[in-house]
C-alpha cells in the first residue's frame, strides 16, 4: 500500500503536506506515518484517498507489487 500512495500522490503532484491537509491532519508527520506504514491507513482516510485519486479501493489494498 506504502508504493501505491506515494505513487498517486506524485501523480498528481501533490505533497504529503498536501494530502495531509486534505485528511484533515493537523501536521504532515501523521501522513508521513501513514505512507511509510509506521501507522495503519483508516477506512475514513481511504475512502477520502478514494476520492482524492479517483480509484477503488482495490488499487491500495492488493497485494501485488506496482
Amino acid at each position: 500500500m506504502r508504493q501505491r500512495l506515494r505513487q498517486k500522490r506524485r501523480e498528481f503532484k501533490l505533497r504529503q503536506e498536501d494530502v495531509a491537509r486534505y485528511l484533515g491532519f493537523a501536521s504532515k508527520n501523521a501522513y508521513w506515518s501513514i505512507e511509510n506504514g509506521r501507522t495503519r491507513l483508516k477506512a475514513e482516510h481511504l475512502c477520502r484517498l478514494m476520492q482524492l485519486y479517483n480509484v477503488p479501493a482495490e488499487f491500495f489494498l492488493r497485494d501485488d507489487e506496482i
